[in-house]
């Protein structure tokens, strides 16, 4: 925006925003501000809560399509560097950030992270040969996770790792259990097991999803029998075309005897 037009911001802002959702089913979000974790970063808080925004000023686009069309072929991966690369990116933070948000209060410790990627064996190299510890710093530099280190009372360092402000808007709860539907979720009579700890994990946010994903298990099973029946009704007309000759050919028959007997009939009367 131009100078000196702070105050249009709102409507500028609301405006482009419906453009964005009407036209490219988008949407423009603002990160949340970095929680307060240790125990200094909330003093200081309290030191200047007066003063502290609270906004965070930066926004990012989001996508605010159905979820029956967020699939890879509708809206494909980044090309920058490479599709592959961007995409298996996507996974690993998706992943970590399901790690973060199942552990208690929201947080993981780096050793137990560590163990994790460990069990996947990406614990010192990951997407292609890429150092472990150089994609980690990069989630912290796009805001995915927060590494967030604390002094304890001992002089001893810990060192966690929270949900950072992007990794709220893209995933959050309702990405992440998007993620363990689909790895966990595969059989019916655990879905609702499942389900349960999903919300006890990571709160009822999770119920809106569920809600969605049963009513595009519903348009799907009702486009697969319109398409049934569909596909039924072709069958029928086919078989049709190809009786509707013979048929006529009777008929063609019957009425060329029936003509035949009236001929006869009048030729008797007259020689009569």
């Amino acid at each position: 925006m131009a100078p000196h037009t702070g105050r249009q911001f709102k409507s500028v802002f609301a405006e482009a925003n419906l453009q964005l959702r009407n036209v490219f089913g988008m949407e423009m979000a603002e990160l949340p501000l970095k929680e307060k974790v240790t125990v200094s970063q909330k003093r200081a808080a309290q030191r200047t809560q007066a003063s502290t925004s609270t906004s965070s000023n930066a926004y990012i686009l989001t996508n605010i399509l159905p979820p029956r069309f967020r699939n890879a072929t509708i809206i494909p991966p980044s090309r920058v560097p490479t599709s592959s690369t961007e995409s298996a990116y996507t996974g690993l933070y998706t992943f970590l950030l399901a790690l973060v948000y199942l552990s208690p209060g929201s947080s993981i410790s780096e050793s137990k992270l560590e163990s994790s990627l460990k069990k996947m064996n990406a614990d010192n190299h990951v997407l292609g040969g890429e150092k472990t510890e150089k994609v980690l710093k990069r989630m912290e530099r796009e805001g995915y996770i927060v590494k967030v280190r604390e002094r304890e009372a001992g002089g001893d360092e810990s060192v966690d790792y929270v949900v950072g402000p992007r990794g709220k808007v893209e995933v959050g709860e309702k990405g992440v259990a998007g993620l363990v539907r689909k790895v966990f979720g595969k059989k019916d009579n655990e879905k609702e097991e499942l389900e349960a700890r999903l919300v006890r994990s990571l709160g009822d946010v999770v119920l809106e999803k569920r809600d969605r994903l049963e009513e595009d298990m519903e348009l799907e099973r009702g486009e697969g029998q319109r398409n049934s029946e569909r596909e039924e009704g072709q069958e029928e007309a086919q078989r049709e075309r190809r009786q509707g000759p013979r048929r006529s050919g009777r008929r063609g028959r019957r009425a060329r005897d029936e003509e035949e007997e009236d001929e006869d009939t009048g030729n008797g009367r007259g020689n009569g």
